[in-house]
């Protein structure tokens, strides 16, 4: 495996492992798609739902 191959597969996890610790962590949920989001929207910023609800970590 080559460098950049291995740099690679090493920045993917840890977007995934960032993007996992952000959704636990956000403060309001979608329940239409279940898209997590830190900001106050009138619209979920993934599917466009109105059905926008502060989640516990964020209460």
């Amino acid at each position: 495996m080559g460098f950049f191959e291995t740099v690679g597969r090493r920045v993917e996890k840890f977007k995934q492992t960032a993007m996992e610790a952000a959704d636990e962590t956000a403060a309001y949920r979608c329940q239409s798609c279940d898209a997590r989001f830190d900001a106050d929207a009138d619209q979920c910023p993934e599917c466009g739902s109105a059905e926008i609800t502060p989640t516990k970590a964020g209460e």
